[in-house]
């Protein structure tokens, strides 16, 4: 075999000594995270638990995903900011509803319910406040409905924590007939007298009962049974805004003090009295009231301790540029157009113009803040129609943010900023 064979064939150019050793791309081969792999499960052979009066899909292997999206807030201002900010501008300035669509003879009840839906004092608007906040932290929407005796008409409402409501198991047509719900599905719980499992049926507004709960998710949640939020890909990014968290705490704690290897030459001592002294310099020149001058007293010069600082180049530059891509990565995973509408500063800006953040609000509000707000307003006008009140048409108002603005309000019927001449 000749030279050009030979590299032919090494390089795997030979048509007659090809083979193919490429790894086809496969659901198993591709890397996720690992609360993305934790719900793998639900698009395959569901893991069941059980309880005294049902059995239930688990929520992910360990069925704690929504106390991990739990966590996951409190690991990151700038995710836990977003979701907050998000559900305040879906649910608007006022909710409010048109008298006409209330069915004729119901209107002083439906009135005392818009006030009254979960108890005195807590009506539909404050629920749907509760239902915009579940939907951006937990893909999901589970609401408690009551009727009244007679069946006829739903006489209190109530959105349920997502992380008390477990799914049943589907029927032969994949619907969920009924839901398990308890205070927590926390194992060091389940055995306490106030967390018993009780099974509600799902509601069916053509054969309605008593007690029933009404679930709705995000769109995009890819499984059959549960919803999820679509942040999920920046899992990574949230948990790591922590780590930087506790970089900067700990740079605080220290005083900003650079870290230093300190030798000291000589000294004739015991193993508990090297730490003794350890914990000693380590007191006296680190915290944000330590010690800024280090004196010595030695009889020779060479007994002198040598102090080495151990600096890393560009560290400060290195934190701070991979701390704003993390904040990039979490504001494309919340879909957000622009982070100054979040409070969140872009290197190089000021702030922004009135023109840019105007632009970047109306830009939001049509592609994210809209579409999540009819989700829940088909939802909660279904659900009223449904529960007796007639066909019922809620509506948000906002506040306009734009100074040329000949009105103080916005409403959701009104059509969407045109912004592509600006």
């Amino acid at each position: 075999m000749g030279f050009i064979e030979r590299t032919k064939e090494f390089f795997g150019l030979s048509s007659t000594h090809y083979k193919d050793t490429s790894v086809s791309a496969s659901a198993d081969s591709t890397k996720t995270n690992p609360i993305v792999k934790s719900l793998e499960d639900l698009n395959g052979r569901w893991r069941k638990e059980r309880t005294e009066v049902g059995d239930y899909i688990k929520f992910g292997r360990n069925d704690d995903i929504p106390e991990v999206l739990d966590k996951l807030k409190m690991q990151s201002p700038t995710h836990s900011g977003i979701v907050t900010k998000k559900s305040k501008m879906v649910t608007g300035n006022s909710l409010t509803y048109d008298e006409g669509t209330v069915a004729r003879g119901e209107k002083t009840r439906f009135e005392a319910f818009f006030r009254n839906a979960e108890g005195l004092g807590r009506g539909v608007e404050k629920l749907f406040g509760d239902a915009a906040y579940s939907y951006e932290h937990y893909g999901a929407v589970p609401i408690y409905i009551k009727y009244d005796k007679s069946l006829k008409r739903i006489v209190q409402m109530k959105v349920l924590n997502a992380n008390s409501v477990r799914c049943g198991i589907p029927d032969m047509d994949g619907e969920i007939p009924y839901f398990i719900v308890r205070r927590t599905f926390k194992r060091s719980a389940l055995q306490e007298r106030d967390n018993k499992p009780r099974r509600i049926p799902a509601w069916n507004p053509r054969k309605p009962v008593r007690e029933s709960i009404y679930y709705y998710k995000n769109p995009r949640s890819n499984n059959p049974v549960y919803g999820v939020p679509d942040y999920l890909s920046a899992y990574f990014f949230i948990t790591a805004d922590f780590e930087f968290g506790q970089m900067i705490a700990n740079s605080a704690t220290n005083g900003f003090s650079p870290k230093v290897l300190a030798t000291f030459v000589g000294r004739n001592m015991t193993q508990e009295q090297k730490d003794d002294e350890f914990e000693n310099f380590k007191g006296n020149f680190t915290g944000s009231a330590g010690e800024q001058v280090i004196l010595s007293w030695v009889r020779k010069k060479e007994d002198a301790p040598e102090y080495t600082v151990l600096d890393v180049k560009n560290l400060d530059r290195t934190v701070d540029v991979m701390a704003k891509l993390n904040d990039s990565k979490i504001l494309t995973a919340h879909n957000v157009t622009s982070p100054q509408l979040f409070g969140i500063a872009v290197s190089g800006k000021l702030g922004g113009t009135g023109e840019e953040i105007i632009s970047s609000y109306y830009i939001f509000r049509a592609t994210e803040t809209l579409p999540n707000r009819k989700i829940h307003l088909n939802s909660f006008n279904y659900i009223l129609e449904k529960g007796g009140y007639g066909k019922v048409e809620l509506d948000v108002t906002d506040i306009s943010i734009d100074p040329d603005s000949q009105t103080s309000e916005i409403k959701d019927t009104e059509e969407t900023k045109d912004i592509s001449n600006e």
